[in-house]
């Protein structure tokens, strides 16, 4: 009898066990936390019951009970140590309380802190105190090891990096590293750091370093915010961007390549070739700023009469 009795307790708290875990996968919080709660003996327990407890209360949006259950659970002594403090710290982030996560992450061992649920939550927390540094540095292992949504990565990743960059925007030196070290994903047209990086340099006058990015810039990419960092330049390294530019001429749907190169033919004191791209801008994009631009070449070179004519067409363009 004894032994019947014995068997069917058992499969009874295997039942439970059931139902709690599949009630959780299937996000039904309050099942899964009643039934593996619910009682029976502590050898019809795995160290998976009262864990699972606390995240389904957690799931629930009740941080402070999950953080009990943990508590009691830590008492009795029916979990590891490790399995405890990292859903303490889910509960402390889950909360907004990202001191005591960080204390709670601080008792991990140096073998736990690189396990891969570990790197995500030191990620989350680095993320929530805004500590970009590593931030950036755990989430190479926190991508491969597939514990956090790509979206959520990426989130992180491209926050992570303008923190960086924002961060150094009292060194160009600094600045361009932090640039460099970014994935090649976040140098692609359109993404914020690029035109980030510029605003650094232009805002510290930093003319040389500010050239010679760009001239790396544009081996790939020839975009309209590089254009206009590599017009604010000064004389001397406008002059270097020639050879950059060039490259870009018959890809230039837009005139703007022409338009810069036509300002680096009027330093360089070549009128008819200033002339020229002036108005090959102006055709292969008519504007108000090239044609401006084309007036002035005109005025420059003491065609005033063509240079009202092209104004006055560019504003009964503009009525």
């Amino acid at each position: 009898l004894r032994s019947w009795l014995g068997l069917r307790s058992a499969r009874c708290a295997q039942r439970r066990a059931d139902k709690g875990f599949s009630a959780f996968f299937e996000g039904h919080w309050d099942v899964a936390e009643k039934a593996l709660k619910k009682g029976g003996s502590p050898y019809e327990q795995t160290l998976l019951h009262p864990l699972y407890a606390a995240l389904a209360a957690l799931r629930r949006g009740e941080s402070a009970r999950a953080l009990t259950l943990l508590e009691q659970t830590e008492k009795d002594g029916s979990a590891p140590a490790s399995l405890i403090t990292l859903v303490r710290v889910e509960c402390h982030l889950k909360a907004g309380a990202t001191d005591e996560a960080g204390r709670s992450l601080e008792q991990l061992s140096a073998s736990d802190r690189k396990t891969p649920r570990a790197k995500a939550l030191r990620a989350e927390a680095a993320y929530l105190q805004r500590d970009w540094q590593p931030l950036t540095e755990l989430l190479a292992d926190v991508r491969c090891a597939g514990v956090v949504p790509e979206e959520q990565i990426q989130v992180w990743e491209r926050e992570g990096w303008m923190g960086l960059l924002s961060k150094a925007d009292d060194a160009a030196s600094t600045a361009v590293s932090v640039w460099k070290r970014a994935p090649d994903v976040l140098k692609a047209p359109g993404q914020p750091l690029w035109p980030a990086l510029l605003d650094i340099l232009r805002q510290d006058a930093q003319a040389d370093a500010l050239q010679r990015v760009l001239q790396e810039r544009l081996q790939q990419h020839c975009e309209p915010v590089s254009l206009d960092a590599v017009t604010g330049l000064p004389a001397k390294q406008l002059l270097k961007m020639k050879k950059a530019l060039e490259r870009w001429r018959d890809e230039d749907g837009e005139g703007r390549c022409h338009a810069v190169l036509a300002r680096i033919a009027r330093l360089e004191g070549d009128a008819k070739a200033e002339a020229a791209l002036w108005a090959n801008a102006h055709a292969r994009h008519p504007s108000a700023s090239h044609a401006a631009g084309w007036a002035d070449c005109l005025r420059h070179h003491g065609k005033e009469a063509e240079a009202s004519a092209l104004e006055a067409e560019a504003l009964a363009a503009l009525r």
